[in-house]
């Protein structure tokens, strides 16, 4: 193969894998984001720990001490410190030793070392994965702390809690920890480094959720608060600044990522020394792929000295890319493998994606287009599992606030009751004591008593369904919003991904058609090569449009609309009052019900012609189909699929669908919903 035409599709591969996948090498592992996610304050070195040469002799001594160590809290301690020693370096040895300093502190009856023991084991089931298990360590030292209204130890669990559900992808059930712990910790000059933290991690929550200037806000928020520029902790919150960065291409990435690199180095943390090689790898891909390719090699040494699987998958696809830049196709090959082999085994959705993709290419170069189209489909596959998968986890994080909240009713209720069975006792020790007559008037307060606490049963249970509808709406919410996500992602990709390979593959034909001498016949087959492949490419323009069209996100509804009906025929549109943008969802909803309706007309209701309605004013807009098609009788015919979805995507935003039809005298059918202002 011509090596200019390899040389472009190498460029080609990578600007749709590092750019159009959103591949982010921060990301090798979530224990490396949110200042590794712990609360306690002595995880991280202070401000006076020696660097890396001392900590083997730390350990050492630690170990000598805790051999002849009596049983009793500063044994507990001890275990504490090792575990703390070997966390980032053999997270099972980690793990013994909190397990110790947790058993010898519940014998001891020692809860401060409970809490401690909670806060390092909690955060070493993070690292391995166990996110659950995690949880029900940490929130059990929570429960202990508010018992004890430990205002101290209720902000650290607090923050480590919502840690857990950080890394379960529940970021809302995570800021409301982080906010109760920020509340605590922001009154009080005692916990500095733990508000550090919070920060941090705060920053890192919103990074994830797509916010990176409120990211870097908190991040930023967090620095200030840093004295000691060699403390490890300021080298976590330099790295966790320039990932948020990195999204909004501040020239500061390079800098920030370099000073941590510094700082982990010096401490000889290998988890995040790895991780920035990483980082400073993709950013150097751009300009100088050797210098990426050091970087790689760099993160690769350490990845194998830790036996991280999540490192070391990260470490081959990158040097996947490198190997593509040398033009060894093979070798780029092969490295892509092992990266699919490892985030097979660990499970990184986002990551198996982006690995599939970029072996399909490489396929695709090598004119293997059995294996591009297999290794293609399964990553389709995967994304849109992933897809569902998110739309389920923000469905589970609402049902579990939705049965907290069904809990705590149910608590008030209960309490009201023993509140009222308590009087009733007093009530009846006083009846024996007083005269008939006041028997009987507090016989009457009993009775209105229980009335009172009918009514606020009742009130209660009508909370409960009041509850259960919002939850069902919210969850047709966000099935719709995952639908409208999934067809902009997929109009997206066909557009930027498929069509940019295909106009490459046409001009690259072209340039190889200038340069070579041709038969009659063989430019009569390659001109109709050509004219097969600018059709194939007005059909992937069709179909994206299809999916999404770019006029409905770019102009509005009306616009889109028109496009849309003026493409047809027998289909007339008016439109009418204010044409002020709405809120996007709603756009998108009343595009794709106005889509529904018509496609119905022309295809199940034989209609010739067909008129479209919409009418804006300033807190209300409603939309009407109305068509000349044979009817039907909506009393006696159950609806189809079609007009059941149009019923679900109308009634989540509130709004009224009427469908008015008779057999043989077409059909009417109109949609009204309110405008929040």
């Amino acid at each position: 193969m011509n090596k200019k035409i390899v040389s472009v599709l190498c460029l080609a591969t990578w600007l749709f894998i590092a750019g159009g996948c959103d591949f982010n090498p921060n990301d090798t592992d979530k224990q490396q984001i949110g200042n590794d996610l712990t609360a306690t304050d002595d995880v991280f070195a202070s401000p006076t720990d020696t660097p890396a040469q001392g900590w083997n002799s730390k350990l050492d001594s630690m170990l000598h001490v805790e051999a002849n160590a009596k049983q009793d809290t500063n044994l507990a301690q001890i275990y504490i410190h090792i575990g703390e020693l070997y966390a980032d370096n053999d997270f099972e040895k980690a793990k013994e030793y909190f397990l110790k300093a947790g058993n010898l502190s519940e014998k001891l009856n020692w809860k401060e070392g409970l809490y401690q023991y909670a806060s390092g084991f909690s955060n070493m089931l993070y690292r391995e994965g166990q996110i659950d298990s995690g949880i029900v360590v940490i929130h059990h030292a929570y429960e202990l702390a508010k018992r004890d209204n430990n205002e101290r130890w209720i902000a650290r669990t607090s923050l480590n809690t919502g840690n857990g559900y950080f890394y379960k992808g529940w970021y809302e059930t995570t800021l409301a920890y982080y906010q109760e712990a920020l509340h605590i910790l922001e009154k009080s000059e005692d916990n500095k480094e733990t508000l550090i933290k919070l920060y941090d991690n705060s920053g890192a929550v919103y990074r994830l959720m797509g916010l990176p200037e409120k990211a870097i806000e908190y991040h930023q928020k967090a620095l200030a608060l840093l004295n000691n520029e060699e403390s490890l902790l300021m080298g976590t919150v330099l790295y966790n600044l320039a990932s948020a960065c990195q999204f909004t291409n501040d020239e500061k990435t390079e800098y920030y990522f370099k000073e941590a690199l510094r700082i982990g180095k010096l401490h000889n943390n290998q988890y995040m020394t790895a991780s920035i090689y990483l980082c400073l790898g993709h950013i150097a891909l751009s300009n100088d792929w050797k210098e990426a390719e050091n970087y790689f090699r760099e993160a690769s040494a350490i990845a194998v000295e830790l036996n991280s699987p999540g490192l070391n998958g990260f470490v081959n696809h990158n040097l996947s890319f490198t190997e593509l830049f040398k033009l060894n196709i093979k070798e780029a090959e092969q490295y892509c493998l092992t990266a699919i082999d490892i985030a097979l085994q660990t499970g990184y959705i986002e990551y198996i994606v982006v690995a599939y993709r970029q072996l399909a290419l490489l396929y695709a170069m090598q004119h293997d287009f059995a294996n591009y189209r297999i290794y293609s489909l399964k990553a389709d596959s995967i994304d849109r599992f992933d897809t569902r998968a998110s739309i389920l986890r923000s469905a589970e994080e609402m049902q579990t606030k939705y049965e907290t909240e069904k809990k705590e009713l149910k608590i008030t209720s209960l309490e009201e009751e023993k509140r009222l069975m308590l009087w009733l006792g007093i009530a009846g020790g006083t009846v024996l004591l007083l005269a008939l007559a006041t028997f009987s008037f507090l016989w009457r307060w009993t009775v209105q008593k229980k009335r009172t606490v009918e009514q606020q049963k009742r009130l209660a249970e009508q909370q409960v369904r009041q509850l259960e509808q919002e939850k069902q709406l919210v969850a047709t919410q966000s099935v719709l919003d995952g639908e409208t996500r999934e067809r902009a992602r997929l109009a997206r990709d066909l557009h930027d991904g498929l069509g940019s390979m295909l106009t490459g593959v046409k001009l690259n034909l072209l340039e190889l058609k200038q340069g070579a001498m041709l038969e009659y016949a063989d430019v009569e087959r390659f001109d109709k090569a050509l004219g097969l492949l600018d059709n194939s490419v007005l059909e992937m323009r069709r179909v994206a449009h299809h999916l999404m069209p770019d006029s409905l996100s770019r102009f509005g509804l009306r616009p889109a609309v028109s496009d849309f009906c003026n493409n047809l025929a027998s289909v007339r549109f008016a439109y009418y009052g204010d044409e002020s943008r709405l809120d996007p969802n709603m756009e998108v909803m009343i595009y794709r019900s106005i889509h529904e309706l018509v496609n119905n007309a022309l295809k199940h209701a034989g209609a010739n012609q067909i008129r479209v309605q919409i009418i804006q004013e300033p807190d209300r807009i409603a939309f009407a189909v109305q068509d000349d098609g044979c009817g039907f009788d909506p009393s006696a015919v159950t609806e189809g699929v079609g007009l059941q979805n149009i019923r679900t995507r109308v009634a989540s935003y509130n709004g009224i669908l009427d469908i008015d039809s008779r057999p043989g005298d077409g059909t009417e059918v109109n949609g009204e919903l309110r405008i929040e202002s």
